[in-house]
């Protein structure tokens, strides 16, 4: 996947660490500042692409690539910067569009007039919420072992798989529901792409089942 990040240095650079946590060596990062500081800051410290300019014209986000990129992640402090790249990254059809805000009212209508499903309201945490969004799932993270919990769906490989199968693989399935309701797991249960299911097993494990 290649992401381009519209942001703050800050911001740009704890998302970026949670992100690589998640996906080692698999991704693409491009990212856009609007203040030169932001750039020193963040090459000073990771290898990764920066564009920076006036993050309300159209041709910046062209040339660093929009029409590519299968996400766009809209984290300024300023709400009208991740409103309009956000539309921007609707117009040019972006698969997933991931947008921080700290106006309601801006959140709702990003919402209803169809912008994207991915609306983080400013708080704590944020960097993890993307996590998820980019995801599809919630993970938690206990030492070495991670706790995965999802719709099978959103995690790669995992549906038309067997219990026994992922279980051979170091992979706990914990539970899984279907239809709202909560199966009795045998070793030959096969998962669902509907199906929400609950995972654990080593970093090591997961990570290499999901990539």
């Amino acid at each position: 996947m290649r992401f381009l990040i519209i942001g703050g240095a800050k911001e740009i650079l704890e998302l970026f660490h949670v992100l690589k946590r998640s996906f080692p060596n698999k991704h693409e990062y491009v990212v856009l500042v609007d203040k030169q500081k932001d750039v020193e800051a963040i090459t000073r410290e990771v290898d990764i692409t920066v564009f920076s300019g006036d993050l309300f014209d159209e041709d910046l986000y062209l040339e660093a690539g929009l029409k590519n990129v299968d996400i766009v992640v809209a984290m300024h402090e300023n709400d009208m910067v991740n409103a309009f790249a956000s539309m921007l990254a609707r117009e040019y059809n972006v698969p997933k569009i991931i947008v921080v805000v700290s106006n309601k009212a801006l959140a709702k209508m990003l919402r209803n007039r169809g912008i994207t499903e991915w609306i983080i309201e400013r708080s704590g945490g944020i960097s993890e919420k993307i996590k998820g969004f980019v995801l599809g799932f919630d993970t938690i993270e206990f030492g070495d072992n991670i706790l995965i919990i999802g719709k099978a769906m959103n995690i790669a490989k995992l549906p038309g798989k067997a219990i026994k199968e992922l279980e051979d693989k170091g992979i706990k399935v914990l539970a899984v529901i279907r239809d709202n309701t909560l199966l009795e797991l045998q070793e030959n249960t096969i998962i669902n792409d509907a199906d929400v299911v609950m995972l654990f097993g080593s970093k090591e494990n997961i990570f290499k089942f999901l990539h």
